[in-house]
């Protein structure tokens, strides 16, 4: 009877006093790309937010991009992926339009630029394994790593233990390119046009949401 008092007591101090909520778990979109990871100046895009959204808006706009991240996607989630978000922002609303209706082409864009995939997985082995020995939205560490640019590997990277970063000048174009895996979050990021510092500040930014 003693504990029953006691445990009743504990419940109705803690509803009086309103309790503490449980932070919230992170979700695909909430880690993604920010507008305030970003220099002043960069926009969202219309075409960011969850897959399904994302490939809605793409279907009749861009049919190739659409195909084929339907497909990278599908592929995903048969290897345990649950969810997924893309951010998109540049630093005009016509580059916008551009990168919706010619998605397959953005390599080559001499504007301010970033591209963000968040993907989360059942489970962090299965992230862990889309990291390491898994081709996800068509990006890997080894394609990386083949390039011929130098990249930073694991922890030196500031991210966490598998990862990788390339960042490189090619002609009038730079480049930040981050892929990570972080507990049930496979992240890749490409950042074109904006310098070095700033760019590791956004992927370092992202990293931090995930908890």
């Amino acid at each position: 009877m003693l504990r029953f008092l006691v445990a009743s007591l504990l419940v109705t101090m803690v509803a009086a006093c309103g309790g503490s909520p449980a932070p919230a778990a992170p979700t695909a979109g909430s880690v993604s790309v920010q507008s305030s990871d970003l220099p002043s100046g960069m926009s969202r895009c219309d075409l960011s937010g969850d897959l399904d959204s994302f490939l809605s808006k793409e279907k009749s706009a861009d049919p190739a991009t659409y195909q084929s991240t339907k497909s990278e996607w599908d592929d995903a989630k048969s290897k345990g992926a649950t969810a997924a978000y893309a951010a998109f922002y540049t630093d005009s609303s016509a580059h916008c339009a551009a990168i919706k209706s010619q998605g397959s082409s953005i390599g080559s864009a001499n504007y301010k630029l970033v591209v963000n995939f968040v993907i989360q997985f059942k489970d962090e082995a299965s992230a862990a394994k889309g990291y390491q020995s898994e081709s996800v939205f068509n990006v890997s560490p080894s394609e990386l790593r083949s390039s011929g640019q130098p990249v930073i590997e694991g922890t030196n990277t500031g991210l966490s233990k598998n990862s990788i970063v390339l960042s490189s000048q090619i002609a009038n174009q730079t480049y930040y390119i981050a892929v990570w895996q972080n507990k049930t979050f496979l992240v890749i990021l490409a950042i074109l046009n904006v310098d070095g510092a700033a760019s590791k500040k956004v992927a370092t930014s992202e990293n931090g949401r995930i908890k």
